[in-house]
């Protein structure tokens, strides 16, 4: 779909709700399963609501059964390693929007898979319908799961989960997922996902956005450095105040992170 004559592919639905962009993976026939010219086009739909004054956010969710079932490795041939390092290099783009940028709501709507897992670690805020569940397929591939997965997830849920996950395949289920800090809410159909999405973005858009972006980005980065550096740059969080400029103000402190 397109908007202000941004057009974001065929497989991207994209609207805006509640001054969050909400972005919903549409290839039904194929779990949602993601494709080079798909995640190019969902990159795109991303860095827009990034760089939109009128965006404070993004919800990300699926239309079907599926969130998303990953790579599509009917679509990519695993031994084209050309075409997989175009791909992953791209899903890394992704990740490091939503990690470093405006706040994220993971809806997911059912299955999620490979990048559905990773998007979701990437994620401010996770909702699953109760019949979802969470899988890392690659080991039974031979591919390594790359573009920083292991960082996130060994953060996000520790050491002996991301083994579980990543070396045996490990199936999740959302209540299981739910106890081991993968997501934070469990509902019971798609409607409440996005009902319940929408009041936690309603609840965002009407906080002081600097703030806001400035807790997320000491939240996400501060817990790997030592205490001294740590709060150096959360004293940088808490002078926002003292900047007249506020999107310059937060430009330059996401480049601390990087």
């Amino acid at each position: 779909m397109s908007l202000e004559g941004n057009n974001f592919g065929d497989f991207i639905e994209f609207i805006v709700k509640k001054k969050f962009g909400i972005i919903k993976l549409n290839r039904i026939h194929r779990g949602n399963a993601i494709t080079i010219e798909m995640a190019k086009s969902l990159k795109k739909a991303i860095e827009y609501c990034q760089n939109s004054e009128k965006i404070r956010g993004i919800i990300l969710t699926g239309n079907g059964s599926s969130f998303t079932t990953g790579m599509d490795i009917d679509e990519i041939d695993g031994s084209d390693h050309a075409a997989v390092k175009e791909y992953e290099n791209t899903a890394k783009t992704i990740q490091d929007l939503f990690y470093y940028g405006k706040p994220v709501i993971c809806a997911i709507n059912g299955k999620a898979m490979g990048d559905g897992v990773a998007y979701a670690l990437c994620s401010d805020y996770r909702i699953a319908i109760r019949e979802s569940f969470f899988m890392m397929p690659e080991i039974n591939l031979g591919i390594f799961p790359g573009t920083g997965i292991i960082v996130l997830m060994t953060r996000v849920i520790g050491i002996p989960w991301t083994k579980r996950i990543l070396m045996f395949a490990e199936k999740i289920i959302a209540e299981k997922a739910l106890e081991i800090g993968l997501i934070d809410q469990i509902v019971d159909n798609q409607e409440e996902l996005m009902k319940v999405a929408l009041d936690k973005a309603k609840f965002l858009f009407t906080k002081n956005q600097t703030v806001i972006n400035a807790i997320k980005l000491c939240s996400n980065h501060l817990a790997d450095k030592p205490y001294n550096e740590a709060y150096e740059l959360e004293k940088l969080g808490s002078a926002w105040y003292e900047y007249e400029d506020k999107e310059k103000y937060l430009k330059d402190f996401r480049k601390k992170f990087y």
